[in-house]
């Protein structure tokens, strides 16, 4: 059995690859939700010479970003758990120990709660991961985590105790020709709840097709939409929201996200951090979720990461589809 397979959160390269990316996405809200903050950490290999690590920041509320650039001799990692470093800067599942200008200190995060996983659905990818001539691949960590530490740096500081985290990851070429991507676990909800949902440009055997992952998580429990388990859904994108629809058998969910103000963020092509593209960790999200004539929920979450990338007419649709 391929152990990386079944523990997609691990590294899932090799620092000879060459035209390849991985990097996780690390989500940090304070309790208050006046401090939110996403670290990235990865590797961008394109040759023998182009070839580095990086850690990427971004600042939600204030919408600033900065671009950490290191030494590929300055990587190690487990090949075994999430466990990786770059510099004086460790990233495991667990807890984060950052160094640098911007930030420095030691966030906490012991009880993560990470996807379902089955022999035929090793992720969010579900029989997906199996293909090994993907463009991208996608994976969950942890859904929704408290938090715990202190941080300080030029961000002031930080205390961390009672906020919420989320962590995700991806690997591969590059991302998606174009995409829609959001998550939230900040919800007015008595119970713990987060959802992501992506519907991206799939480029697949000489041609694409439009492929969707949704998953809604409250309190344990999991409700999945995704191309590969016949769900259908509808988008619609304006100048101020995203509205997409997803249905499976008598589930119905419903998300309105409305934008927030964005920072540019940099984007794998090829293994080269190349590309660019705009993230805001202040957009608003609408979730309605129905089992037939049940609400199962009905609620909004704000501090929400939205990123709608490239032209993403091709991704919309007034009409159901798979």
């Amino acid at each position: 059995m391929n152990h990386k397979l079944y523990h997609p959160e691990i590294f899932q390269g090799n620092l000879s690859k060459k035209k390849y990316f991985e990097g996780w996405y690390y989500k940090f809200v304070s309790q208050d939700q006046q401090k939110a903050i996403a670290i990235i950490p990865g590797v961008a290999l394109y040759d023998e010479k182009d070839r580095h690590a990086f850690i990427q920041i971004i600042d939600g509320v204030n919408q600033h970003s900065w671009y950490h650039r290191f030494e590929i001799s300055e990587v190690s990692f487990s090949k075994n758990e999430l466990d990786f470093s770059i510099g004086k800067n460790r990233f495991t599942a667990n807890t984060v120990s950052l160094d640098l200008e911007q930030i420095q200190g030691i966030i906490n995060f012991p009880n993560i709660n990470p996807l379902s996983s089955s022999l035929l659905n090793p992720g969010i990818m579900g029989w997906y991961s199996f293909t090994p001539f993907m463009q991208c691949y996608h994976g969950i960590v942890s859904l929704y985590h408290k938090l715990d530490g202190k941080t300080q740096g030029a961000f002031g500081d930080i205390n961390w105790n009672g906020g919420v985290g989320y962590i995700e990851k991806d690997w591969g070429t590059s991302f998606p020709k174009c995409w829609i991507w959001t998550h939230s676990n900040n919800f007015q909800a008595d119970a713990p709840i987060s959802i992501m949902a992506s519907v991206a440009h799939i480029p697949w055997m000489g041609n694409y097709f439009p492929g969707f992952i949704v998953i809604l998580w409250i309190d344990g429990k999991e409700y999945r939409f995704a191309t590969y388990n016949q769900s259908k859904m509808k988008c619609t994108v304006t100048d101020n929201e995203v509205i997409m629809s997803f249905k499976r058998k008598k589930l119905h969910l419903d998300i309105t996200a409305v934008r927030g103000k964005s920072a540019e963020l940099r984007s794998p092509i090829l293994g080269r951090m190349e590309g660019k593209i705009n993230e805001s960790l202040q957009a608003t999200l609408k979730v309605n979720l129905q089992d037939g004539e049940k609400t199962v929920l009905s609620s909004m979450a704000t501090t929400a990461g939205l990123e709608v990338a490239g032209d993403i007419t091709i991704l919309e649709s007034s009409s159901w589809r798979s």
